[in-house]
């Protein structure tokens, strides 16, 4: 089982994106939205028409400038891979994206995304990629068993609060072979993630993620 280490939101920023990369991670990953035809990287959500950005606890005005996935994508090259993370409910984000990385000669990326059928139009243009189907709930997991039964999915992000035995288990009995999971920031809980069969932990944290790679799975 090879061991992913991947830097959260760090293709968000692109300080970040080359911190990230300088410590050893297999992916940084960004989080991309459809917005008015353009690609943007961003984890926060606009608010409708009121001209403005918002996580929980964070507000930012919406009319400053925004970082496109052009510019990640140019900052990232030969330095390392990204790992797209699929936002929204824009049903163009598939086609727009493809469009997009086939034009900039990209294919050596990761996808992922809660929204599965986004992974299923990219799937054959992209043969090589590796997706990330991402279960965030056991209720999530449940729907998600007619597809692991057909035993076509080779990779999944799960939400560190669900990572048991019995659910790694059962993933890895129906062929998945990367498992990743999110929510990690210590070296006590991916030490954890990882004696439940994970192989992969997406986290914020870059000083342990060098640790890790140094160490290797443990």
């Amino acid at each position: 089982m090879a061991l992913l280490l991947i830097a959260h939101r760090a293709g968000n920023n692109l300080k970040l994106l080359s911190e990230a990369f300088a410590a050893g991670v297999d992916y940084a990953e960004a989080d991309v939205w459809l917005y008015r035809k353009r690609l943007e990287v961003r984890h926060d959500k606009t608010a409708g028409p009121i001209p403005l950005l918002w996580e929980r606890w964070s507000l930012r005005p919406g009319w400053e400038r925004r970082l496109v996935l052009a510019e990640v994508v140019r900052a990232a090259s030969g330095r390392g891979k990204l790992y797209l993370d699929l936002k929204g409910r824009e049903k163009a984000l598939p086609a727009t994206l493809t469009a997009e990385l086939t034009l900039m000669g990209l294919s050596d990326v990761a996808f992922s995304s809660p929204l599965w059928w986004y992974l299923d139009e990219l799937k054959p243009e992209f043969p090589e990629a590796v997706l990330f189907y991402t279960v965030s709930s056991l209720e999530r997991l449940e729907e998600f068993r007619p597809r692991l039964a057909k035993r076509e999915i080779s990779a999944v992000a799960i939400k560190s609060s669900i990572v048991r035995k019995d659910v790694i288990r059962e993933l890895r009995d129906a062929g998945v072979e990367d498992i990743t999971t999110w929510g990690v920031e210590t070296r006590e809980e991916a030490q954890a993630v990882f004696a439940s069969g994970v192989n992969g932990v997406t986290s914020k944290n870059l000083k342990m993620l060098t640790e890790l790679r140094k160490a290797g799975l443990r």
